[in-house]
């Protein structure tokens, strides 16, 4: 039994020393986590008890620091380190996790239209942080608890998102942003009606209020109607015709103005009358084509007009020679003019 009881206690070395356990060393806390550059104080503990005389020290490079008092420094980056207690006969450590301070810069439209839906914002997203998001004169539709958040504007006059950022060290940051909310989009278009000659060119103007920007889009309504710029610079077709510009705003494309084009043909060309004229000849006629929505103006120089100078075509009586000058001035609906002119010599006697 002696035996035995000497197996279960203390034993002596061979030089009959009496050999004890090695201390069992502890660091309180065991684990912690600290923003980058902060301090927090360690404690060693051995048995349980106090321990005295340590070295601490911190096993990474370039980990931080520790000094005598067990108080740790942070490195400036974030990281995973252990900070080492020894005494003598013995050991412990503790788990540093260091992480980034709480980032809080909310990066949002700088301005909204009124209701306007899926608009974002977020904050650049730092490991470990949580976050809480609420909102002003609008309503958040997803993301309250994440970096990125996505809502829907009011009516205005404008839009306050604010966040709760607490990182995982537990450091908290309040960050807000105010957005203004823009007033409804009003768009018309200039003109709003016009008539222009086939192949002719003018420029559409507009005017915009409201919306967070001026910026217009430009479109046809029908195919072939002809063509269109970025500018609003336009080029009738060649074909006669009604037809429609467009100019959404690009705030609102349900916000639309639209414009009425009559395309319609040239002022036709060409005068027809007698090759020469015998002095005092009655009943001569002189004509233009005849091209619906023109009006026609009719002079006469050496005779004298015996009908209607609006008609394309008209009477005349020749008057005594050398010659005798036709003129018909010819405008379409567009306002264009061509003004045809034949020259008739007296015929020989």
């Amino acid at each position: 039994m002696a035996g035995a009881a000497l197996l279960t206690g203390c034993w002596k070395g061979p030089s009959g020393m009496v050999q004890l356990p090695p201390p069992v060393v502890t660091v309180v806390p065991a684990q912690a986590t600290l923003t980058t550059g902060r301090s927090t104080t360690f404690a060693a503990r051995v048995d349980g008890d106090p321990a005295r005389q340590v070295a601490w020290s911190v096993e990474q490079p370039g980990g931080g620091t520790v000094d005598d008092a067990g108080t740790y420094q942070a490195p400036a980056g974030p990281g995973v380190f252990t900070v080492r207690a020894a005494v003598q006969g013995g050991a412990g450590t503790a788990k540093v996790t260091v992480v980034a301070p709480p980032a809080g810069a909310i990066q949002a439209p700088s301005q909204v239209l009124a209701g306007a839906g899926n608009q974002t914002a977020r904050i650049e997203p730092v490991p470990g942080s949580q976050y809480l998001w609420s909102i002003t004169g609008g309503s958040i539709t997803a993301g309250t608890g994440s970096p990125a958040v996505v809502f829907t504007a009011g009516n205005g006059p404008k839009v306050i998102l604010a966040c709760k950022v607490t990182s995982a060290a537990g450091d908290k940051l309040d960050s807000s942003v105010e957005i203004p909310v823009a007033a409804p989009v009003s768009l018309t278009i200039s003109p709003a009606k016009v008539t222009i000659t086939a192949g002719r060119a003018m420029k559409f103007g507009f005017n915009l209020e409201g919306g967070a920007t001026l910026g217009v889009v430009w479109t046809l309504g029908e195919p072939g109607c002809g063509s269109l710029d970025a500018a609003g610079r336009y080029v009738a077709p060649l074909v006669p015709g009604l037809y429609t510009v467009r100019v959404a705003a690009k705030d609102d494309p349900t916000k639309e103005a639209v414009a009425q084009v009559k395309v319609v043909l040239s002022p036709p060309q060409g005068l027809f009358a007698p090759d020469s004229f015998f002095p005092g000849t009655q009943g001569l006629t002189a004509r233009v084509l005849d091209v619906p929505g023109m009006t026609y103006a009719w002079s006469i120089e050496g005779g004298t007009l015996t009908s209607d100078p609006g008609k394309p075509e008209v009477t005349f009586t020749a008057g005594g020679g050398p010659d005798l000058t036709l003129r018909c001035r010819i405008t379409n609906e567009a306002g264009d003019t061509y003004s045809a002119m034949k020259v008739l010599p007296v015929q020989p006697q």
